[in-house]
Order: structure tokens, then sequence, then C-alpha cells
């Protein structure tokens, strides 16, 4: 039974970076998009200011494209005149956003 364990909690364990690598690829991925804005929305409930918003992103996020995603998300939510908004609130917001920018941009067949 030990066996099962340690071989489970190592086979956790290696798989694990290779799942943030994928994780951080963000850009194409709506369900990814809301999660991020679920994120930058928490992180403005408990008063991160916008510049350090944009350095969080900047320390995690490497590819271009998913900075861009990034940044924008952040300066929509730190925008004055966009009202606070709950993680969850922001994550429906900007999946939904997304998944009908998806639709109006694929191919009419």
């Amino acid at each position: 039974m030990k066996r099962v364990v340690v071989s489970a909690v190592v086979a956790v364990c290696l798989a694990q970076p290779a799942v943030e690598a994928v994780a951080q690829t963000v850009s194409d991925q709506c369900f990814a998009i809301g999660d991020i804005a679920g994120q930058v929305a928490s992180w403005r409930a408990h008063k991160k200011t916008k510049e350090q918003a944009l350095a969080q992103a900047a320390k995690y996020y490497n590819d271009e494209s998913d900075r861009q995603a990034v940044g924008a998300i952040i300066e929509k939510i730190y925008r004055p005149d966009t009202p606070r908004m709950t993680p969850d609130q922001a994550s429906m917001m900007f999946t939904s956003e997304c998944a009908n920018q998806r639709k109006s941009q694929a191919p009419k067949q």
C-alpha cells in the first residue's frame, strides 16, 4: 500500500510542472480568461493597486499574447468607471464576452 501511495505522490509531483506550463497559455482559452479576471477582481477587492497587478502578471505570464490578454483584463477591471465585481462576477463576465467574441468571429457555414 505504501508503494502505491508513494508512486502516486511522485507521479503528481512530476506532472505538476507540465500542468503549470499549459495553464499559462491563456490568450485563446475563454475559461482561462475568466479565471484570470476572477483573480484580478480579487486583487482589486484586496486593495492591490493596478501597478501591483501589472507587476504580478508580468511575473507569471511570459508569452507576449498572454501578457496582452492579462493586461487588457487588468486595464478593464481597474478602470474608474468599472463597478467593483466579485471574482465570480468578473469570471462570468469575461468568459461570456470571450465566448461571444469567438462565436462572432467564427466562419459562417
